[in-house]
């Protein structure tokens, strides 16, 4: 037995199949279910009862997943200990795509800029942000919860055992080009957005309303152009009169080239970070969110 079967049988569990878990975990299905089967052999009891819609745990198998996952918690506990910021070479952060993200880790580059040698931010799907944190490839990860969707994101979070922190409160706003239709109002009610497009990000197929990172529906008769680029989306808004929705916080030049207007009647939204509830924060993950905050304090207090 060795440490790896038992991340391959923790993956299976928690994705119910063999095939995804080998997606997941980056390795070939042949090598993850040879892992499984000679550790099954080694220990004389069945883990898995396989079909064709899946794999589920057998009673052996809740027995040794209980097991198992304390022995890694105390393995990560371990190597956390061990691993001092002197010997730390990457920080990630996953999100969902908000351009306050660059300036903050350019400020975390100059100040550990002797400790840590390479950061990374991942902007990508909800779903993404939430399987970044649970597999450890980025330590946080940054999205919104409101009424809509919390119910369903915090569920995935409890799965992966990982917890949220509201960092901050804002309403939808609309964003739009200088010169749109639009853009000399101070609110925007929902029936003066049907005559023009919607400019959303893509969701990677999955089609969970709590996985929208949009904060405004799709009325049946409007038009929607979908990308997964954040600079897409904002050429698609200057050049055109569509729009798209969002936090309202915007840093940089971009910012003098487009009207961010609040949506009318709109229910507050929650900004968060999420990472492990088993892990202790590292040094640098404290400083990224406390750095988050003040930026977004800052913006709050400028726009008063």
């Amino acid at each position: 037995m060795n440490i790896q079967q038992m991340k391959y049988v923790i993956a299976v569990a928690n994705n119910g199949s063999f095939r995804e878990a080998a997606k997941k975990l980056f390795v070939s299905q042949p090598s993850l279910s040879t892992g499984i089967k000679e550790l099954e052999t080694e220990l004389g009891i069945s883990l898995f009862t396989r079909t064709n819609r899946g794999a589920y745990l057998t009673e052996a198998g809740q027995d040794f997943l209980q097991r198992a996952e304390k022995i890694l918690v105390q393995l990560e506990s371990l190597e956390s200990y061990y691993q001092t910021s002197e010997t730390r070479e990457m920080f990630s952060v996953a999100s969902q795509h908000y351009d306050f993200l660059g300036p903050l880790i350019a400020k975390m580059m100059a100040e550990f800029n002797q400790e840590i040698k390479q950061f990374r931010i991942m902007e990508t799907t909800t779903a993404k942000v939430i399987e970044e944190v649970r597999e450890q490839h980025s330590e946080v990860g940054v999205l919104y919860m409101n009424e809509k969707n919390q119910a369903g994101i915090m569920r995935y979070l409890q799965q992966g055992e990982l917890v949220a922190r509201t960092i901050h409160t804002f309403s939808t706003h609309i964003f739009l080009r200088q010169g749109h239709p639009l853009a000399k109002q101070t609110k925007i009610h929902r029936k003066e957005l049907l005559a023009y497009p919607q400019v959303r990000f893509t969701q990677d197929g999955n089609n969970f309303p709590y996985f929208y990172e949009d904060l405004i529906e799709i009325p049946a008769q409007e038009s929607v152009v979908y990308t997964s680029d954040r600079g897409t989306l904002m050429n698609l808004v200057l050049e055109t009169d569509a729009y798209a929705s969002g936090s309202g916080i915007v840093i940089g030049g971009i910012k003098d080239q487009i009207k961010l207007i609040p949506l009318a009647d709109s229910q507050p939204n929650q900004l968060c970070v999420i990472h492990s509830g088993k892990r202790t924060l590292s040094v640098e993950a404290q400083r990224f969110i406390q750095g988050l905050t003040d930026i977004l304090t800052s913006e709050l207090v400028n726009k008063k």
